[in-house]
This record gives C-alpha cells, sequence and structure tokens, in this order.
C-alpha cells in the first residue's frame, strides 16, 4: 500500500473501479477533512457514505453507484429499466443472480457484464482488506451495490435530514454513559428488539436529543449498520413506553417512525485500532479529557443498557 493511502482506496482502484474523487480524499485523511468539528477523514468516509444510506434503494435508480468515481449512471439506468421489464425486479443490482432469459432480453454490451461483475469485485477487494475499520466500510458499500438478506431488524427511513447533526463531539457523552454516568437533567433511554434485546440507546437532554446509538446491527433502507453507528431517531412523544428505567424509559424498536443514520463513532472499532482508524479525530477526544476513549467498547454500553432493563 503506497504511503497515505487507505487500503479501500487502493482496492477499489485494483479492481477497476476507483472511488469518487471526495471519498478518496476522506479516505487518505486530506487535512480538510481533519478540523475539530469534522473529526478526521474516516469520519467524514462515514458521513459521505450516509447520504447514499439514507436513501431508498430503487431498482432503476443509479444514484449509489455514485460512490465511484466515473460510473455512466444513465447508462446504467436504462439498462436497469430493460432488466425490470424483461422481469428481474431488481434491476442493475444483482445482475450476477438475474435469470438467463432476462440476460438475453437485453442487448450485449460491457456495461451490462460490469454490472454483473460488480459483486465479484467488490468480493475480491473485501478478501484483500487487512484493517477492521476499512471492512466495516466494504460491509456499507456493498449493502448498497450487492446487496444480501439482511436479519437486522429495519429502522423506517427519514426523508429529510434532521436538525441533530452529527458533529465529532457525540461520543462525549456516549462514552460516560457506557460506564453508567449520566449528567444532571440527562436522561438515556433504551430501545428493544421483539425479544427485548436491547438495539439502540438514546440520549436526552444531553447535548442533542433524539441522539441515538446502535449497539446492536439494525438496517436503514436494506444497509445494515453496525453498533458503533450514530443516528438521528423521531417517534411520538406521546408513545406508551414499555416501562421506566432509573434514567429514562424503554420502548419497542417499533416506536421508532423514523431513523437516519447520521455516521459511525470511534466506538464502531475495536479500542486496539482506534486510533489508528480515527486518527485526529481519536487524539482531540484524548485531549478533550473524553472518559476513557481509549479503552471503551461497544461492549461496554450494551452491558449498561442489559443492566438498566435488568433493574426493577
Amino acid at each position: 500500500m503506497a504511503p497515505g493511502t487507505h487500503e479501500l482506496v487502493e482496492g477499489f482502484a485494483r479492481v477497476g473501479l476507483p472511488l469518487h474523487p471526495t471519498l478518496r480524499d476522506m479516505l487518505d485523511e486530506h487535512p480538510a477533512h481533519r478540523t475539530e468539528r469534522r473529526g478526521c477523514g474516516y469520519t467524514q468516509a462515514t458521513r459521505f457514505l450516509s447520504t447514499f444510506v439514507n436513501q431508498p434503494r430503487r431498482a432503476t435508480d443509479a444514484t449509489d453507484l455514485g460512490v465511484f468515481a466515473d460510473w455512466p449512471k444513465q447508462r446504467t439506468e436504462a439498462i436497469a429499466r430493460q432488466l425490470v421489464a424483461a422481469g428481474w425486479t431488481d434491476g442493475w443490482r444483482r445482475a450476477d443472480r438475474a435469470a438467463d432469459a432476462a440476460i438475453a432480453a437485453i442487448p450485449p454490451c460491457a456495461l451490462l457484464d460490469d454490472l454483473r461483475a460488480l459483486p465479484s469485485r467488490i468480493a475480491t477487494v473485501r478478501t484483500d482488506l487487512q484493517r477492521e475499520e476499512s471492512a466495516l466500510l466494504l460491509e456499507l458499500l456493498r449493502d448498497l451495490l450487492a446487496p444480501e438478506t439482511t436479519t437486522a431488524p429495519a429502522l423506517p427511513a427519514m426523508a429529510e435530514k434532521p436538525e441533530i447533526g452529527s458533529c465529532s463531539q457525540a461520543e462525549e457523552f456516549f462514552l460516560e454513559i457506557a460506564h453508567g454516568r449520566v449528567r444532571r437533567g440527562g436522561r438515556v433511554n433504551v430501545f428493544v428488539d421483539a425479544a427485548g434485546a436491547p438495539l439502540l440507546v438514546e440520549k436526552m437532554a444531553l447535548g442533542e436529543s433524539h441522539s441515538a446509538m446502535a449497539v446492536a446491527p439494525v438496517s436503514v433502507c436494506g444497509v445494515t449498520l453496525p453498533p458503533g453507528a450514530l443516528l438521528a431517531l423521531r417517534y411520538d412523544a406521546d408513545a406508551p413506553a414499555l416501562r421506566p428505567l432509573a434514567c429514562g424509559v424503554v420502548h419497542a424498536v417499533a416506536t421508532i417512525a423514523e431513523a437516519r443514520f447520521l455516521r459511525l463513532t470511534t466506538l464502531a472499532v475495536s479500542a486496539q485500532v482506534r486510533r489508528r482508524a480515527f486518527s485526529a479525530q481519536f487524539d482531540a477526544q484524548v485531549r478533550g479529557n473524553m472518559l476513557s476513549p481509549g479503552s471503551t467498547t461497544i461492549d461496554d454500553l450494551r452491558r449498561f443498557a442489559s443492566a438498566s432493563l435488568a433493574e426493577r
């Protein structure tokens, strides 16, 4: 790997799929993306991908291919319409799995071959990756471009960008919550799945309200988000809670009316690779005396949620 070049950038270039220049600059940690508010290039890359994640997957819309530098999206949409008309309802996605009859109905062309090869090229990139943080982004990209069926609980998408931001300071509160510390006046809600297991920890009156961190995989628009993902939530303020907690309430995940993926937090990766993955943002957390940013894990936050649920 060339000095200063992220392995995802190299990996996609190697299979003939150069990433969008902005995404490349983010992953390569260009100084413009390493500011107090933006955090670091890796964080910015997850924000960049969030704009794609939060859009519904449509069979004839090639917007998601905008993660690449020069993919011909209009021509792809024309092929997608032909595939749909021929009976392949997923359009350009997973054209490698389309029935032979659907493929035969379309005039042969190099772009159709590229679409059919896309999943295998992404798989090749995945095989060559060595870093945990790279694999996280690769999985997001795969779900956008070559999706498999997800078992993660689905959250309804939030169509409009919320007032809740994705600034690099959200971890300050979640690090404290992970250690059982809830600042005066703040509340912490836990959203659970049908079996009562914690999925999301939401902070209220701690910085921005209705900001939540996943402690288990969830999905938005068919894209699986890993534990450590930061989301904005909307739900009826009068929705009845399942029960109270010492510092908040328990809600069923079905209570959520809308959710929007904001970014991955530093808790999305294991502690030992955090400085490498989040570089300037992690260093800022240390300088800012956040609570144990180098050793706290998403498991700590999950244990807090589970312990809160166990209290009676």
